[in-house]
């Protein structure tokens, strides 16, 4: 039951700077087809933003997960799915530039999920043994 609460809390914190995230980078998109050196900062902004907060989510998700779990998945689906729905659905025209949002958000938010659990593993790994220690000390 702990473990649903956690991902509730983490899916909803994330799901909001997702959504903050997509409004601050949308703006930027309109200037994508200025030039080359403009289409390339915007992507790999709005890729080291999307990176970046699946990495966090995930990392601090799986860090105090009691169990080996495959949820963090879902937690990643629930932090890309908003801007994919807004660039598709409300972005209207869709062009390629749009698509090549898609293509750098999907694989952005895709490394978040495999950097973000092999921190997380490490970490929850590292606060075991720190618990480990104050348990030894308290007895």
């Amino acid at each position: 039951m702990q473990d649903k609460a956690r991902l509730f809390a983490y899916s909803t914190w994330g799901l909001m700077i997702s959504l903050g995230a997509l409004l601050f980078t949308q703006h930027f998109f309109n200037y994508m087809a200025e030039s080359p050196a403009v289409l390339i900062l915007v992507l790999a902004g709005t890729g080291a933003i999307y990176f970046n907060l699946t990495f966090a989510a995930i990392k601090r998700y799986i860090r105090k997960v009691p169990a080996p779990t495959n949820s963090h998945i879902f937690l990643a689906l629930l932090i890309a799915a908003p801007p994919a729905f807004w660039i598709v659905v409300i972005d209207e025209p869709f062009s390629i530039y749009n698509l090549a949002v898609l293509l750098i958000l999907a694989f952005s938010s895709g490394a978040g999920i495999i950097f973000g659990n092999r921190a997380g593993i490490k970490a929850r790994y590292e606060y075991v043994q720190k618990l480990k220690e104050y348990q030894k000390m308290q007895s």
